[in-house]
């Protein structure tokens, strides 16, 4: 028998999990043996919609002996059944029908969905939510607490749905070996102990803390996260995660969908497309913001090649700018003209890779020449929050060379005016300017930094991709 868990803390087991509380405060004797009788409008719904064309059997009535009789379960009330198996048909069922085929769904699904109305509580402080017996049997926990008009709790149970029917299909067509390798050292059998935190989880290539438990369970929570979840919150959990991480968590998506494909014919996308369609359309479920979408993951990706601000251009008119920074700017531009009669034209973000910048102050001499000036500095970036920490690097090359900026005449400008400016704060990866909404088509065309916590203080300009 499978098992999904999820870890409640202690405190919450004791003041919010009481045996007491409303979710174990059935009066049983509704639930009489001797004398129980089906709802014949349940029923009729039960047959007409699961019974009939999928052979499958509900269970709503008390069955104590469907479950571990050492733990304490309440009833399911009736008045949960018909949308608990409503959104199993809807969100699970159909779609897997709809892309892997009737005959797939009749012969693959489990022939019986037992309902409790509390979740199975453990003893090392985590409830039990699912479970699935030899690939016939899924039962179901803690459904009196669902708010159907709330899609995240609705999406919550799903996950659990499709995480213990992945467990079905593992039981008829194992788990390629490629899978338990990826993150074969750091699987915990323990893994509610505390240690184990969300970040940890994430840290070491794990969807969820559970994940880590085994790899059977890892399998079933990629593949329900992807599914219910959606990808673009799979892709936003893998954008903020470590490289490390984030190579294992695409390296797990990519086996996850392979197994379905190879052995089952079924298009993962599709399948995850329809899941997601029925969770927003009839539970107004919404995904989360697409950080890939967003300038730190592009600079993280590197996407970038660089960024230039030239105040001459016209989009500043139209936009705005900086007053702050233009400030910053003009008394740059008139140190370098006083010291040695150099133009300032542009400045540019040079994007070496996710961790090198390049600061280029283009100019010209008092014979209208071009020249260009760089400077190198470290860049780290925090996808999550946006934050961007400038750092120098050791000066490259030699005096007088223009290519790095350490010619006497240009070098003192920049330390007076830009270097300090740059890593004396902390900055935020942004669209900017503000003023260009996001209907506009030259949105993310442009793009910038602010300074965290000033962000009338920012700097930006038109983005050229690599």
């Amino acid at each position: 028998m499978k098992k999904l868990y999820y870890l409640f803390l202690l405190s919450l087991l004791f003041s919010a999990c009481r045996k007491s509380d409303e979710n174990l405060d059935i009066d049983l004797t509704k639930y009489n043996a001797d004398t129980y009788v089906g709802d014949p409008v349940i029923d009729k719904w039960l047959m007409d919609s699961l019974t009939n064309p999928y052979n499958i059997q509900t269970v709503y009535r008390f069955e104590r002996n469907l479950t571990d009789y050492s733990l304490d379960i309440a009833p399911i009330d009736l008045g949960k059944v018909l949308p608990t198996m409503q959104a199993v048909r809807r969100i699970f069922l159909t779609p897997y029908g709809k892309v892997a085929g009737e005959t797939f769904i009749k012969k693959m699904t489990p022939k019986q969905f037992v309902l409790y109305g509390s979740p199975s509580y453990n003893s090392n402080g985590s409830i039990t939510l699912g479970t699935a017996d030899g690939g016939r049997r899924v039962v179901l926990y803690e459904l009196n607490n669902i708010n159907f008009s709330n899609g995240e709790q609705v999406r919550r149970k799903i996950r659990t749905i499709h995480h213990e029917f992945t467990h079905i299909l593992n039981q008829n067509i194992l788990i390629p070996p490629d899978f338990e390798q990826v993150t074969k050292a750091d699987y915990d059998a323990d893994w509610t102990n505390s240690a184990n935190t969300d970040s940890v989880a994430k840290s070491l290539g794990f969807v969820s803390r559970y994940s880590r438990s085994d790899y059977k369970e890892d399998f079933a929570e990629m593949v329900a996260h992807l599914l219910v979840e959606g990808q673009v919150w799979f892709n936003n959990y893998v954008n903020t995660a470590s490289l490390e991480a984030k190579t294992k968590l695409q390296n797990k998506e990519r086996l996850v969908k392979n197994y379905l494909k190879t052995y089952f014919n079924i298009d993962f996308n599709e399948l995850q497309a329809e899941v997601q369609k029925a969770l927003k359309e009839t539970y107004n479920v919404k995904d989360p913001e697409d950080l890939t979408q967003t300038l730190p993951i592009w600079l993280s990706d590197n996407k970038v090649s660089s960024i230039t601000y030239d105040p001459a251009a016209s989009h500043y008119t139209t936009y705005g700018s900086s007053a702050a920074f233009t400030t910053v700017y003009n008394n740059y531009k008139n140190t370098l003209f006083s010291l040695g009669s150099r133009t300032l034209k542009s400045i540019q973000f040079v994007f070496v890779d996710a961790s090198n910048m390049i600061f280029r102050a283009n100019y010209t001499n008092s014979a209208g020449t071009a020249f260009s000036a760089d400077y190198n500095f470290k860049m780290t970036i925090k996808p999550l929050t946006g934050e961007v920490i400038f750092t120098k690097a050791i000066p490259e090359g030699t005096t007088g060379s223009h290519g790095n900026g350490q010619n006497s005449q240009v070098l003192p400008a920049f330390e007076q005016y830009i270097l300090p400016y740059l890593t004396n704060r902390t900055f935020v990866a942004a669209w900017l300017p503000t003023t260009l909404p996001s209907s506009s088509p030259l949105y993310r065309t442009f793009g910038g930094f602010y300074v965290s916590g000033a962000a009338s203080n920012y700097i930006y300009g038109p983005i050229v991709l690599k």
